[in-house]
């Protein structure tokens, strides 16, 4: 084999590792920006600057390659945010637990708090053993 090919060969096995990962485009997962991120709309390698989204900004993750995600904002701009900038966003709050009108609901009203008496740490047990009693 010729030796000037190696290192082609070599780099063409490396990109053929590159994983793409890509999420169902009717339910994506949301993410939250961990950090204040470059936004680039056209892609890592857009020929003018990137804008910047805020921290804790909530996306839309529609696909992962290369260190970067595709994701979709609030105001449905679409764009690429380094992978490293987004955490997956907190699951969301439980329904409040809506009683009906003509649920039974009985609540009963406390009279009075019963104080239980709390032991006497002081005295011993009659079943420990004698050597372990303290002497008073």
């Amino acid at each position: 084999m010729n030796r000037k090919l190696i290192p082609f060969v070599f780099s063409l096995l490396l990109t053929g590792c590159a994983t793409v990962e890509v999420f169902d485009p009717q339910n994506p997962p949301e993410y939250v920006l961990t950090r204040r991120a470059e936004f680039y709309a056209w892609g890592p390698a857009q020929a003018g600057p990137p804008q910047k989204v805020e921290k804790d900004t909530p996306v839309h993750v529609y696909k992962k390659d290369s260190g970067y995600a595709y994701v979709r904002l609030a105001d449905k701009r679409g764009g690429y945010i380094e992978w490293d900038a987004l955490k997956s966003a907190p699951a969301p709050a439980p329904a409040a637990v809506v009683v009906p009108n003509n649920a039974p609901y009985n609540p009963v009203p406390v009279d009075e708090i019963v104080e239980v008496p709390l032991p006497d740490f002081q005295a011993i047990p009659d079943e420990l053993p004698a050597k372990l009693r303290r002497k008073r």
